[in-house]
């Protein structure tokens, strides 16, 4: 069963899934560049080649995500389920999310979703609050008026503020679309 971007384990399945795609396209490459190489009296200069060469693009692409997602870890499920547990009606959660920016590699153990708030708890490592906050931000304002974006990096804060949130009426096109761009950050 495929773990899909936000889910609980989802950096987890992502580094297995990113190792496997690079071993197998190394492995398939190296398989059709040896029967040319059998196949044309161990000459080089064949279509057996080209396909092989070809075969490194998507082995790199799959090598990039294993690098980006290598120092971060899924949260454990005694967190998640806390926060699951405190979770306020009619919000989205989302964990495990490695974010990429032109500039930096960001972590967030979870990012809640919903009632006109995005809600986020940075990861372990030392990271810029403000750049965070900013980015996110600036991004959610693209999407949905209104959004009030937080970043904490405490489990406490993040805890508080979570107890915090009120019911109320939103636009669920704008929701919708909001969920949908954090998601889409999601490497």
């Amino acid at each position: 069963m495929k773990v899909q971007r936000g889910e609980f384990g989802y950096i987890r399945a992502r580094k297995r899934r990113a190792l496997l795609g690079t071993v197998w396209m190394a492995v398939i490459g190296i398989a059709v560049f040896l029967t040319g190489l059998f196949l044309n009296k161990m000459s080089n200069r064949n279509i057996f080649t080209v396909l092989a060469v070809l075969f490194v693009l998507p082995g790199a692409k799959f090598l990039v995500a294993y690098i980006v997602t290598f120092p971060y870890h899924s949260v454990g499920k005694e967190r998640y389920d806390k926060v699951q547990k405190n979770m306020p009606e009619g919000m989205a959660l989302y964990t495990d999310l490695v974010i990429t920016s032109p500039e930096k590699v960001m972590h967030l153990d979870f990012a809640v979703v919903g009632n006109g708030h995005v809600i986020c708890l940075l990861g372990q490592r030392k990271q810029e609050i403000s750049y965070v906050r900013k980015y996110l931000t600036d991004g959610v304002h693209n999407w949905g008026s209104g959004y009030k974006v937080k970043v904490v990096d405490s489990e406490k804060k993040f805890l508080g503020e979570l107890a915090g949130v009120k019911p109320c009426e939103v636009d669920e096109e704008e929701e919708k679309n909001v969920k949908s761009y954090l998601i889409s950050l999601i490497v």
